[in-house]
């Protein structure tokens, strides 16, 4: 009986003791959690670095989303630098390629600046097949030095304007900043494989995309060497109808023919006649 009561007595205790614990879990919540620290990014300084004194470049890889370009020895990075690679509209394409060939001192043939017969700069983004000249105008191909092809239309790796770091802004080339690309240049060979990853067209739709625009690009052109030829044809119409016959009396006077020309009789002092012996002077 005794121990009956004190069993009794235990689970109570037990029980109570157990509700106690229950009723402090859901009346206290735990704390929250602490707030994420924030972890500075820090971008890199400068537009390039290298590290890879003497050795050679064996692989690179672009990325066009953030354009950088990194640069490896093996698995080593020895390098990276920041790029600037095509527009939306002149995209670079992607995949994987090989540089073809190396020319340090290479000119674009189809992009540069047009000029008017006077020498004033009449269009900065002046393309060859696509722009037309004013007439007596001239052509000045844009740089591409320290070229480094990637495919066979033309797309490579070369010194550049960066205007905005990691912002795309070329027709398509790579460009660099011209000390990375003077490193790159001097330690790359061709064959060297090169790596395009990101938002842009891989190569065959690239080539699709090209060919359809030359096509553009053609039609435009015609078009506007179609109407200059029309303007030039209508000033030139102009300047006939205005012109007058020879010997129109509403023209110009011309000198009559077989005509000598009229000259001035020497002139004479003391009313002597020319050729008239002259008075001896007087004596004192």
């Amino acid at each position: 009986m005794h121990s009956a009561r004190l069993l009794r007595f235990a689970s109570l205790s037990t029980l109570l003791t157990l509700a106690l614990c229950l009723s402090a879990c859901k009346t206290t919540p735990p704390p929250p959690p602490p707030p994420p620290v924030a972890v500075p990014v820090t971008k890199p300084k400068g537009l390039y670095e290298w590290n890879g004194q003497d050795k050679a470049i064996t692989s690179m890889q672009i990325h066009v989303n953030d354009q950088m370009a990194y640069l490896f020895n093996g698995r080593d990075q020895i390098g990276w630098t920041y790029v600037a690679t095509g527009i939306t509209s002149f995209p670079t394409p992607t995949g994987d390629f090989k540089v073809l060939e190396k020319v340090a001192d290479k000119v674009s043939n189809l992009y540069g600046k047009g000029y008017d017969a006077a020498g004033k700069l009449v269009n900065s983004d002046f393309k060859q097949g696509r722009d037309l000249l004013p007439p007596g105008g001239r052509f000045e191909a844009a740089k591409m030095t320290y070229f480094m092809r990637l495919t066979g239309d033309g797309v490579g790796m070369h010194i550049g304007p960066i205007p905005h770091p990691g912002r795309r802004a070329s027709h398509g080339c790579i460009r660099m900043p011209a000390k990375a690309a003077a490193i790159i240049f001097n330690h790359i060979s061709v064959g060297t494989p090169v790596t395009i990853t990101g938002n842009g067209p891989d190569y065959p739709s690239y080539l699709k995309q090209s060919e359809k625009k030359a096509k553009d690009n053609a039609a435009k052109f015609a078009e506007a060497k179609k109407k200059a030829d029309e303007a030039a044809a209508a000033a030139a119409a102009a300047a006939a109808a205005m012109a007058l016959p020879p010997g129109d009396p509403n023209g110009p006077p011309t000198p009559a023919s077989g005509t000598a020309p009229a000259t001035a009789a020497p002139a004479t002092t003391g009313g002597t006649a020319p050729g008239a012996p002259a008075k001896p002077a007087p004596e004192n």
